[in-house]
């Protein structure tokens, strides 16, 4: 009878064009590891953003939105390639990827090869993408199967990560399985802003010079013209004197503007502007949405400079949205409840510093420094 049925056609109820049942991801499936320069990352975009939404901890500045934009139109990231773990070999449908790390290989002398996680000043968090999951298992994958490829290095190096965070938790366990020694160093602490003395005095002075509004730009056209007033704004006061405005560097301005464009389509960027009477004397580029939001630039008229206008934007804001944190570039909250310590973590061979060692990998370096690595390839 089910042949009879099979040959006859689907039954009256289902339908000739239905989809076919979605491939089940298999946890249990292998990990590969494939190592790529990072501005080659686009056409795995789908993938990428998946696990973003599954890392153990999120962070925006690895996401394709940001960092696409910036191996597109920033030096600094032009050599970083990405280490990529996915679970399933590459001719498998559903494979999935669960590990994105960006970083640069890392070849000396006299110290432990390793592998450096990418930090520049725009990352303001250095936290690699890890499926919350299979977070260990990509660390341990990585730091053992090292034969053959074409990235040297046995540790790893991450910078301006959450210390007390469950990522720290699963390379501390990495770590231990695999018999690596672990040191955490704190960032050394800075001074905040004095957005308390902002915003009962600076604010009120401020406040007699006219009428004192803020406005948050969230729709696509708005922000982007209000990236452009915060870069004209900069450029026209100390920091265009100094040279360090970002409309004086074309790759950078072109960054930011691709990037906040990126971000706002998403929903996670807004630019925020303090206007005395109608005129904009401030603004500030908000990256993330939520409870937690980046403070990525900002910039205020330099005739107002008495007044800091920057830091009552930022007062403003954190009044406007008391339940939300928003986060200097070190890491801690501008105001309320402060982040978690952010630092430096290593991990390395715990034999790494003897002398035998020590002349051993200095030997390979010398013969590795004559020929120059291949940019991309699969591991």
């Amino acid at each position: 009878m089910n042949a009879i049925v099979a040959f006859r056609g689907p039954s009256s109820g289902a339908s000739r064009f239905a989809a076919p049942p979605p491939l089940r991801h298999r946890p249990d499936a292998p990990i590969t590891i494939e190592i790529r320069p990072l501005q080659a990352c686009a056409d795995i975009r789908t993938a990428w953003v998946d696990l973003a939404g599954r890392a153990i901890e999120s962070n925006l500045f690895f996401e394709p939105d940001f960092a696409l934009a910036a191996s597109q139109h920033l030096i600094a990231f032009r050599d970083a390639v990405a280490i990529l773990a996915w679970q399933g070999e590459p001719h498998e449908p559903q494979r999935r990827l669960i590990g994105l790390i960006p970083c640069f290989p890392r070849n000396r002398l006299f110290v432990p090869d390793g592998l450096i996680g990418f930090s520049d000043r725009r990352v303001l968090d250095g936290a690699p993408l890890l499926d919350r999951l299979q977070a260990q298992a990509v660390i341990e994958t990585v730091l053992s199967l090292r034969t053959g490829w074409r990235l040297e290095g046995r540790g790893l190096i991450l910078r301006r990560i959450a210390l007390e965070g469950p990522l720290t938790t699963a390379l501390l366990s990495a770590a231990e399985r695999l018999g690596l020694a672990a040191m955490l160093q704190p960032a050394k602490p800075t001074a905040r802003l004095r957005l308390a003395e902002a915003s009962r005095d600076k604010a009120e002075a401020l406040a007699r010079q006219g009428k004192v509004t803020l406005l948050e730009s969230g729709a696509r056209i708005k922000l982007r013209d209000a990236v452009e007033l915060l870069l004209a704004m900069e450029a026209s006061g100390s920091r265009a004197r100094a040279g360090e405005a970002m409309l004086q560097n074309t790759r950078e301005a072109g960054f930011v503007r691709a990037m906040t464009r990126g971000l706002a389509r998403v929903r996670q960027c807004r630019v925020a502007l303090l206007k005395l009477d109608g005129r904009p004397i401030a603004g500030a580029i908000l990256l993330g949405r939520g409870e937690k939001r980046w403070l990525f630039a900002s910039a205020q008229d330099d005739v107002y400079a008495p007044f800091e206008p920057e830091l009552v934007l930022i007062a403003m804001l954190g009044e406007a949205s008391p339940s939300s944190r928003i986060l200097l570039p070190d890491g801690e909250a501008a105001f309320g409840a402060g982040q978690a310590t952010q630092g430096e973590i290593r991990l390395m061979p715990r034999d790494a510093m003897k002398p035998r060692d020590l002349a051993a990998r200095a030997r390979d370096a010398l013969r590795r420094s004559l020929f120059r690595l291949p940019r991309a390839g699969a591991a």
